[in-house]
């Protein structure tokens, strides 16, 4: 991510320079998350990666991705001690990419980290409405109880790995799963968060 602006800790959203310690969004509707952490915004020329990894099914940019997370994480100095849990494609995007983008990156991570990786933490409990163009709120309606999260996962501290974060309402919603199956502590660890409008990824 380039330029000095900071970051919301709970988002990795930007904030204007005379906000506060998190983004407006978080305060008015805090999520379930610890802490969220993305290498870059989806932004040129990041944005061009995730898109081409996801919609031409170039498995070869998950190591590049990966590899970028991996320093993100490394810089943010977050706890060591904990497990990856990608979160799960629905059946629909499955059936058409032949795989789990989040899962992908997951594994690339936990092997430059050296951290466990729990594949099936996380399961659907049914198929999401479609979400793009969707606003924040109808966003988070639309995915309350999505997940169901695996009991092994109790009493550990876990990292849910995506490719994007837009608004939030995904990690909440798989956290709050986690949390109720006894989970400590979930933060996100993600490719590209996407900016909040007005802002642009230029120093």
């Amino acid at each position: 991510m380039r330029g000095p602006a900071a970051r919301c800790p709970v988002c990795a959203a930007r904030l204007p320079g005379a906000g506060g310690p998190w983004c407006a969004a978080c305060l008015r509707r805090r999520p379930r998350i610890g802490r969220c952490v993305a290498a870059f915004d989806y932004a040129f020329p990041g944005d061009a990666l995730v898109q081409v990894f996801k919609g031409q099914g170039r498995l070869a940019l998950a190591r590049a991705l990966g590899a970028l997370m991996a320093s993100a994480w490394r810089r943010q100095a977050v706890a060591a001690q904990v497990v990856l849990v990608p979160v799960p494609a629905s059946a629909a995007a499955l059936r058409r990419r032949g795989f789990n983008p989040a899962a992908e990156l997951a594994s690339v991570v936990a092997q430059c980290q050296g951290l466990p990786l729990c594949r099936l933490g996380l399961r659907r409990t049914r198929q999401r409405v479609q979400q793009r163009g969707l606003g924040r709120r109808a966003r988070w309606r639309g995915l309350r109880g999505l997940f169901q999260a695996d009991a092994c996962l109790a009493g550990r501290d876990v990292v849910l790995v995506d490719d994007v974060v837009t608004t939030g309402a995904t990690a909440h919603a798989a956290a709050v799963a986690l949390r109720r199956a006894g989970a400590r502590c979930v933060g996100v660890l993600a490719a590209a968060r996407t900016p909040a409008p007005g802002w642009h990824n230029t120093v």
